[in-house]
């Protein structure tokens, strides 16, 4: 019997949220619903940022995954840093993890944007602002990961998380956590971006 493929989740709070939330219903599993001999790893770190989690990536190679699908920016565009340093500090991560961990694939996911809470918050930012910066750090690193890590590396779109509509369903009140409808579409996205990166493992 061929050994099982590793699939590994590394990132912010989402990840361990959505492991919790996972582990709440009876009709989820932590294979995410992908084909059999597949192992998944949940490794999510609450307020965890780029340069934070580069010191952590000892998670990675004790697990040793063949794909691994990051969480990472959100926490880091709250700070009044450049976005440019912000992308490089991400793409160390995938550098280490495919030149030095042997990782074969690794998707990065698209920064969701924020939306306005209908409850007071502790941090209030301005949203505006915050968005500006989701969307540039998107766009280039959709562009850098294409071309410093060519078929390794890649930015997954979340889809449903962007109309006026979905983000009011998918968030939280505090209009930065997910609501369980949010839970429920990070991991359809998952999902769906490991299926072929799964395909071309196993050839």
């Amino acid at each position: 019997m061929a050994a099982p493929i590793k699939a590994q989740l590394f990132g912010h709070l989402f990840v361990s949220c959505l492991k919790d939330f996972i582990r709440s219903k009876d009709e989820l599993n932590y294979l995410l619903g992908l084909q059999l001999g597949t192992m998944v790893q949940f490794n999510g770190f609450p307020g965890a940022r780029a340069r934070s989690l580069i010191g952590k990536m000892e998670f990675i190679s004790d697990y040793s995954p063949a794909i691994l699908v990051l969480l990472v920016g959100t926490n880091d565009l709250y700070e009044d840093v450049s976005v440019e340093s912000i992308e490089e500090q991400i793409c160390d991560i995938v550098y280490e993890a495919i030149s030095n961990m042997k990782v074969a694939k690794v998707i990065v996911c698209q920064v969701l944007h924020r939306c306005e809470p209908t409850i007071r918050t502790r941090f209030p930012e301005n949203l505006n602002w915050f968005n500006a910066r989701v969307d540039k750090l998107n766009s280039s690193l959709n562009t850098t990961l294409k071309s410093r890590f060519p078929n390794k590396a890649f930015l997954w779109r979340m889809k449903g998380f962007w109309s006026p509509e979905t983000k009011n369903k998918n968030f939280a009140s505090d209009g930065c956590h997910l609501s369980d409808d949010g839970q429920f579409k990070l991991l359809s996205n998952i999902r769906a971006a490991t299926v072929k990166p799964l395909l071309f493992v196993r050839q």
